[in-house]
Formats: structure tokens, C-alpha cells, sequence
């Protein structure tokens, strides 16, 4: 038995309402339930029985909300469309059987040229009818079908090379019964896998005679795919395009030499000859903001629309490495790379609409699902009523970052990251179910493309089995969303009323939203942040709020959201940083946001202007403690360390890898523009060889660059003020919250973050450190 589900955004206030959609494998009666989620204490009890040993997935408890969610419901299976293409509404069947024939062009760059795979169709595979221009094997295939069965299909005899650029013709001449392919290579110093030196005997044209003509399908036009079915209006597509697809057109007639040797150019007629010519670039550049619409411009109005967020603001046939910025090139930039495993939405059907009740309490939430012994946890987060707060303190919880890392199947599906990293690879169930059927879940973007493509975009609307309460990640550790119900636990435990907002709430509310609150906490890992986010801490911070950053590793990659589908994130990896991809020349500018992707250090905006310390190392297998500095002695800080005597060391313990600075660590650098006035309260000591420089931190490779060797590798414990009354207390480390509720919350970890989280909630003035 199985059961999944996901909602449809992460975020939600009281009274408003969040939609569930749920898949069983098999039809059966599933029940729901609202719950809250809780953290408790290592060792607390409650009346319940409860395990002790320490590890997170025990700690994790349920608190049910009262909330009628009525009878049993039905589940079913739900289908999935996986994979990115376009779809062109072709109500009056003007491209399905052209009178006198057609013509087919576009610029292609296969990445998987030995899959089959369709460039572009007009075809109804289950009644085998319409026109089809595929690659089978490698080689460029066009087929029509027409009436009882017949069909006719011409392959080219040469195989494509991957990731060169071609000129592709393909058509049928009815007048001369003319059925052919033709490819040219497309190749210049900049566009291709291989140079333009490099002889490549590819070019080709091969033509057959034949009397088929094709039958009008019940089908769309699908550029990089083709239809399998159309169910209830709605068409399922198959053989989706692995690669970069440009310029596609559709003409009449089978054309001349001259006329196809213009094509072949990137050159298309004018007229009555050009019934389709669709011109990607033209969303992305004439508003400079995201679009699902592609644009005929031949005047014919045949335009269409992108499924699953294919790539878009990618470098064209033509791209001469001169311009990187698709803005100030449109005209360079006219390519889409699609990939048949990305998803944007599952858009599965039948949904439970909870309107939550007003009187909730913000925090971490989940709608329970049930189907005999199977059972899900649909994570999601109840913040403040809109334009109010309930609390002094708010944490932030990094749901862009949960989406980054959302479906990670880096560890499994690379072998050698456990010799990297030092460490086993930890699976469970959810890490196999990702792995044996990957298609309804969509991935992360720390994984690859089936082509190699590194993954952009992220989704909510997907099942994320990697945000469940109990997840251990690949690394063994405890990771973002279940190690930050650490944190959420500890307030609760502590006695501390608290709001929870989201990253998405902070992208749409920016500044005004944390004026609010008189001190904001992170969650423990907000590596991903949009230009919004950035401004909104800089100015919350610099007008007399107080931020504790009890994180590793924030502020570090630039993020956009999609301004019309704000369940989606963008992320493209520059030239340098900690990464499990690149992206290509050309394409650093993101799509959802017409800006520059990669570090935000690389763009001037290190986290240590912000924080005070910026990320400097990691080391996933042993964390360690933190040894007091002398700034630690300076007396206008002293009620950071009441409670903890001179000589102890500050988080030799906790619930991941026995330490409070571990997994990802900060440090403090006046030349990334750490404040002069900053007091360098600790920092850790007693890191593996196994923990290392990021690449950013380093010039040159050598040895020595471990956590053995180098004193770069630490976290650093930071704290400074600004100002109107401000101040910023960073931990530096990803592990700082593992360590909170070690021996029932009764240690320094504890007393510490406590100590500075009532003294900036208190209306008092902090002392100014100048």
C-alpha cells in the first residue's frame, strides 16, 4: 500500500484555506488529520512513553488540532505528466495536413541523441495519426500516418552528434510525393560541445517518394514532444526532448533549395509560406520577468505554452560569447533546453480544501493521511493573521532552501560523494522510493538532469519526501526542515512565544514584515536568498531590529521566485562556490528574475557585511565545540555567558555528529566586511581532515586545507550591534540548534541562545559596542 500527497503552497494564515492532494497506488478510503508539529526535550516525558536515546526522529511528536475534516475520503492513483515541452492549441487543424504539404525547421542540440525522443508533432499516438519529427537512435526520423494505418517515414543516415547544434528541414512535398529530412551542422565557436574547427561529416539530406498524407489527430502541436493520448480534453505527453530546441517553424510546401538553404541560415520566409514561427526569447526579454507563453510571431497567432518549466533565458544556434546577459542579446538567446524528467506542478486532482481556524497558533503544521497501516505527513506552516503578529520573536524558517534541497538524490546517485565527504551514505524508504520512481517527484537542485543538466527550478507541488518530520538526510544528519524543528522545539520548551513566517512571506512582505517583531531568528540552514529577502534583513537590521543567525552557511546562493507560480524557485550556479553543478556559459542570468546567479559574495554582498561571518568551510562527519575567546571577557557581554564559567567549552555535545559547530561553518573576515566593532566571542576547534575550504575561500588548491591543518576551518561565535538599538548574534554553524535540547535543554548551547534571545526581545537598550 502507498500513499503520498503535498499542498499547494507552504504558507498560510488563520482563516485561509490550503489545498491537499492525495495519491494512493490503489483505490482505497484514506482518513486526514490536522496536526501540530512538535520537538520535545532529549529525555523529556509527558505522561507518554517516549524513547530516550537521543535521536531526532523520537523527539518528534503530534499535537491534533481540533478541526472536523469530515467522512473518509477515496484515494485513487493520480497520473503525473513528467517533462517539458510546449503546447500549441491547433483548434482548426490549420498545421495537422497541410494542402501541398509542409515544411519543418527548427535549430536542435540533442544532449541524449541515442533516446527516442520528438522534436515536433502533430500526432495522436494512440490512433497513430497525424506527423511526427523525431530522433530514433540517433537518427533525424519525420513519419506521417494517414487514413486505415498507412504510414511513411524517412530517417536520416546520419547520426546526430550530442550537444551540436543543427539547422533541421523535414516535410512532405505533395506535389512531389517528396517525403525528406535534411540537417546541416550549426557549429561556431561558442554554441557547441565541439568547436567549429573540428570536421564533422554530419550534413545530410535523404528523401523518399510516398502517397501517404497525414491524417488531421485529434492532437496539439507539441514542440519537444508528442502526444500519447488525449484524455478528457486534455493531452498526455510522451518522448518529451532531451537538449535546446530554437526557432522552430512550420510552412507550406515541400520549398525550394533556396528557400530551405535560408532556413538552413536563420532566415525564415515571409508570407503565406510561414504558418507558425515561434520565438522563445520573446517573453524573457520584452519584460524581462518569467513566462510560461511562447509567441508565434508569424502573424498567424498560433501561439503556445510551456508544461513543466523548461528551460528558459538559454544561449541559441547562434550565440557568439560576446553578450552573457540575454537581455542586451535577444536575439542570441531564442533556444529552450527541455528535459523529459522536470516538473513544475503534479496537478493532480481532487483536492481537500482545510480552511484553518482562526484561533491556531503559528508554527510548523502537517495534514496527517491514513490508508490502513500507511500513513503521510504533509508538512506546511500556519504564520500570523496578515498585517499582524502575536509574538515579540519570529522565526524564519528557510523554505526557499527546503525547496533547493527538496527530493536531494545527490548522495545515492553519486558514489564517490561518500569518499568525498567522509561519510556513509544514510538511506531509508523515502530515499528508495525517490530512486525507483523518481517521476511524480520531481528533483532537486542539487541533482542532474537525465542529460546532465544541472536542475534550476524547484517545486512545492510535488510530494517532497525529504521535508517530512522524521527524515534523516543522506549525510546521516538531521537537515534543514527536521533540524529546525529543534529550534521550534526549544522555544517551546523554553517557554517562548514565537511566530513562524517564511521565506516566501519575507520575499513578498520584505521589510515591513519583520518590523514587526522585536528580534527574528533563522532557521538553521537559509543558504538561498532572493534580492528582496537580502534587502529586507539589511534594512530590518540596520533600523534597530535584532537578528540571531543560528544557521550555517545563509545568504549564500541567489534564489528567485517565479513571480506568477510562486511555488517555484530558480537557482543557477556561477563560476565558484560549494556546488554540485555549474552552470553553462552564457546562462548565469536567471529567468524568474533578469538578474545574475551564483554567490552572493560574487556580487558584492558577502553574508559577513550582514552577519558578521560568512562561510568558510564545512565537514559532515565530526562536529565539535566552540573555545571562548578573549572578547568573551569584555564586560559589556557578560550576560551572553551568565551561566557558563570562563574555561567551558561551548557545545561539545549535541544530536548532530556530538557538536554544536558542524556539517556547514561561518567565520568571521573584516575583509568580506565583517564590522570593526564585532566581538569574536569563540570559535570551534578539533575539526577532521575530512572537513575543508569552501572553493571560494581559496585561490589555489594545496594542502593543508582541512580541518586538521588550516585555521580557517571553524565556526566563529559573533556579536555586534547597530544602529537605533540593534544587534546581530551569530552562531555559525549549522548545528548550533542539534545541540539546544541535549540533557533536557540544561546546557551552555542552551543558556547562551536563551541569555540573548531575552535580552533583544527586552525593550531595554542593549550597550552599544563601538
Amino acid at each position: 500500500m502507498f500513499i503520498r500527497g503535498y499542498c499547494d503552497r507552504p504558507n498560510v494564515a488563520p482563516g485561509e484555506t490550503v489545498s491537499f492532494f492525495v495519491a494512493t497506488d490503489r483505490p482505497a478510503d484514506y482518513t486526514a488529520e490536522l496536526v501540530r508539529l512538535v520537538c520535545r526535550p532529549e529525555g523529556s516525558t509527558d505522561g507518554q512513553s517516549r524513547h530516550t536515546d537521543g535521536t531526532h526522529a523520537d523527539r518528534i511528536d503530534t499535537e491534533r488540532v481540533d478541526l472536523d475534516l469530515g467522512a473518509p475520503r477515496r484515494g485513487f492513483p493520480q497520473r503525473t505528466q513528467v517533462g517539458g515541452y510546449v503546447e500549441v492549441p491547433d483548434p482548426d487543424a490549420a498545421l495537422a495536413g497541410v494542402q501541398g504539404g509542409f515544411t519543418l525547421h527548427a535549430f536542435i542540440w540533442s544532449t541524449t541523441p541515442q533516446k527516442r525522443q520528438s522534436v515536433l508533432s502533430r500526432w495522436d499516438e494512440s490512433a497513430r495519426a497525424g506527423w511526427a519529427l523525431t530522433i530514433d537512435d540517433g537518427f533525424l526520423t519525420l513519419t506521417v500516418s494517414g487514413p486505415d494505418g498507412q504510414s511513411a517515414s524517412v530517417r536520416s543516415d546520419r547520426r546526430l552528434f550530442p550537444e551540436v547544434f543543427y539547422s533541421v528541414v523535414a516535410g512532405l512535398d505533395t506535389a512531389t510525393g517528396e517525403l525528406f529530412v535534411e540537417q546541416r551542422v550549426r557549429l561556431n565557436r561558442t554554441n557547441s560541445r565541439l568547436g567549429h574547427v573540428v570536421p564533422l561529416d554530419s550534413d545530410t539530406t535523404v528523401d523518399v517518394r510516398t502517397e501517404v498524407r497525414p491524417l488531421p489527430a485529434a492532437a496539439p502541436v507539441v514542440i519537444a514532444g508528442l502526444t500519447a493520448e488525449v484524455v478528457d480534453g486534455r493531452a498526455w505527453v510522451s518522448d518529451t526532448f532531451n537538449g535546446k530546441i530554437d526557432s522552430p517553424k512550420v510552412l507550406v510546401g515541400g520549398l525550394s533549395e533556396d528557400a530551405r538553404t535560408a532556413l538552413h541560415d536563420g532566415r525564415a520566409p515571409v508570407g503565406d509560406a510561414l504558418l507558425a514561427q515561434w520565438d522563445f526569447s520573446r517573453e524573457i526579454t520584452a519584460h524581462g520577468i518569467a513566462s510560461d507563453d511562447v509567441t508565434d510571431v508569424s502573424g498567424n497567432g498560433r501561439d503556445g505554452r510551456c508544461v513543466n518549466q523548461p528551460d528558459r533565458a538559454m544561449t541559441g544556434w547562434n550565440w557568439d560569447g560576446f553578450e552573457e546577459n540575454y537581455r542586451h542579446a535577444p536575439e542570441q538567446y531564442g533556444a529552450i533546453w527541455f528535459h523529459d524528467d522536470s516538473l513544475d506542478d503534479c496537478r493532480w486532482t481532487d483536492p481537500i480544501e482545510v480552511q484553518i481556524p482562526q484561533a491556531t497558533r503559528s508554527g510548523a503544521y502537517a495534514l496527517v493521511v491514513r490508508s490502513g497501516d500507511h500513513e503521510d505527513q504533509i508538512p506546511f506552516f500556519v504564520v500570523a493573521p496578515r498585517g499582524a503578529t502575536s509574538a515579540k520573536v519570529a522565526v524564519l524558517l528557510p523554505t526557499f532552501s527546503y525547496l533547493a534541497y527538496g527530493n536531494s538524490q545527490d548522495m545515492q546517485s553519486v558514489p564517490s560523494g561518500q569518499a568525498i565527504m567522509g561519510v556513509f551514505t544514510s538511506l531509508e524508504d523515502r530515499d528508495l522510493e525517490l530512486t525507483e520512481n523518481p517521476g511524480p517527484y520531481g528533483l532537486s537542485t542539487y541533482d542532474y538532469h537525465a542529460d546532465g543538466r544541472g536542475v534550476q527550478y524547484s517545486s512545492w507541488r510535488r510530494p517532497l519526501l525529504s521535508m517530512r518530520p522524521r527524515y534523516r538526510h543522506e549525510f546521516g544528519s538531521v537537515w534543514q526542515f527536521p533540524a529546525d524543528l529543534q529550534l521550534l522545539g526549544w522555544l517551546e520548551a523554553s517557554g517562548i512565544d514565537y511566530d513562524v513566517i517564511t521565506d516566501h512571506d519575507l520575499h513578498a512582505g520584505g521589510l515591513p514584515l519583520l518590523q514587526g517583531y522585536k528580534v527574528v531568528l533563522t532557521g538553521t540552514h537559509p543558504e538561498y536568498y532572493s534580492s528582496p529577502m537580502m534587502d529586507a534583513w539589511e534594512d530590518y537590521l540596520a533600523t534597530g531590529g535584532r537578528g540571531m543567525y543560528l544557521a550555517g552557511d545563509g545568504f549564500y546562493w541567489v534564489a528567485s521566485r517565479h513571480p506568477h507560480k510562486p511555488w517555484m524557485i530558480e537557482v543557477r550556479k556561477g563560476e565558484t562556490g560549494a556546488q554540485a553543478w555549474r552552470a553553462r556559459p552564457g546562462e548565469y542570468h536567471h529567468e524568474f528574475s533578469p538578474e545574475r546567479g551564483g554567490l552572493w559574495r560574487m556580487r558584492a554582498r558577502a553574508p559577513q557585511k550582514t552577519w558578521g561571518t560568512g562561510f568558510g568551510s564545512y565537514g559532515l562527519d565530526v562536529s565539535a565545540g566552540y573555545v571562548q575567546l578573549p572578547d568573551a571577557r569584555d564586560p559589556r557581554v557578560d550576560w551572553i555567558f551568565d551561566g557558563v564559567e570562563e574555561d567551558e567549552v561551548i557545545g561539545d555535545f549535541g544530536l548532530v555528529n556530538g557538536g554544536a559547530a558542524g556539517l556547514e561553518l561561518d567565520v568571521f573576515d573584516l575583509t568580506l566586511g565583517t564590522p570593526p566593532h564585532a566581538l569574536l566571542l569563540a570559535s570551534s576547534q578539533g575539526h577532521s581532515v575530512n572537513a575543508v575550504l569552501v572553493p571560494e575561500e581559496h585561490y589555489f588548491t594545496h594542502a593543508g586545507m582541512n580541518g586538521v591543518e588550516h585555521p580557517g576551518v571553524r565556526a566563529d561565535l559573533v556579536f555586534f550591534t547597530t544602529r537605533a538599538g540593534g544587534a546581530v548574534f551569530s552562531a555559525s554553524s549549522m548545528t548550533w540548534c542539534g545541540s539546544l535540547l541535549s540533557d533536557g535543554g540544561d546546557n551552555n548551547v542552551s543558556r547562551i541562545t536563551g541569555n540573548v534571545l531575552r535580552r533583544f526581545m527586552a525593550d531595554a537598550p542593549i550597550d552599544e559596542i563601538v
